[in-house]
């Protein structure tokens, strides 16, 4: 919750400044973002351990497969990561590198989903017989 609030007034406070920067400096308005997408992230990984230590949980007691668990894990981050990235670009204005950086998640997505994948196909060729 704490996380949530200092996110929160980070972002509000930094988008207001950002419009008033817009017009004069647009490049400043841009810093500024980062900057506050910097802030905001360096927070967030303070609970990196919490996550990890819940994903091990759950990992133990569902009984499931590391090398089936962890591509889930790396496709949620790579959707973050290309959905705050293509954000940045579209609110600088920069339509085509958003969608590559949108094509770009989306390929590494499905490299990462490679192991589910192949998974999915082997349970089925067994239920199905076919070789």
């Amino acid at each position: 919750m704490e996380l949530v609030v200092k996110a929160a007034v980070i972002c509000v406070v930094v988008a207001l400044t950002a419009v008033l920067l817009q017009r004069d400096t647009p490049e400043m308005s841009l810093l500024l973002v980062l900057a506050a997408i910097a802030a905001v992230m360096t927070f967030a990984l303070g609970f990196y351990h919490d996550l990890r230590e819940m994903a091990l949980t759950l990992l133990a007691e569902t009984g499931l497969d590391g090398t089936l668990f962890l591509p889930i894990l790396k496709i949620i981050a790579i959707s973050l990561i290309s959905r705050l990235g293509g954000d940045v670009c579209k609110d600088s204005g920069q339509s085509a590198l958003t969608s590559l950086v949108d094509m770009a998640g989306t390929v590494c997505a499905l490299l990462a989903a490679q192991p589910l994948l192949y998974r999915a196909l082997e349970i089925l060729v067994d239920l199905g017989g076919y070789a």
